[in-house]
């Protein structure tokens, strides 16, 4: 299943394909597909450059932590 409005901000999904573009994903642990709109991915793009997950409110996986290094 798919979301087509932001979690964040509530903002509609386009209908146009090619806006839908610049909308990011998010897969939520029950296997909800959540668009994130471009404005609210921008504020939040050092989670996602970070590895992390945006909080939603399905509640994102948790993050898995990584091994050390050698």
């Amino acid at each position: 299943m798919e979301t087509h409005t932001c979690p964040l901000c509530a903002l509609p999904g386009p209908t146009d394909p090619a806006a839908g573009l610049a909308w990011s994903s998010q897969h939520e642990p029950d296997g909800t597909v959540v668009r994130i709109c471009p404005t609210c991915t921008r504020a939040q793009v050092w989670l996602i450059e970070a590895g992390l997950t945006i909080a939603t409110p399905r509640a994102p996986a948790a993050p898995v932590p990584m091994g050390r290094a050698a």
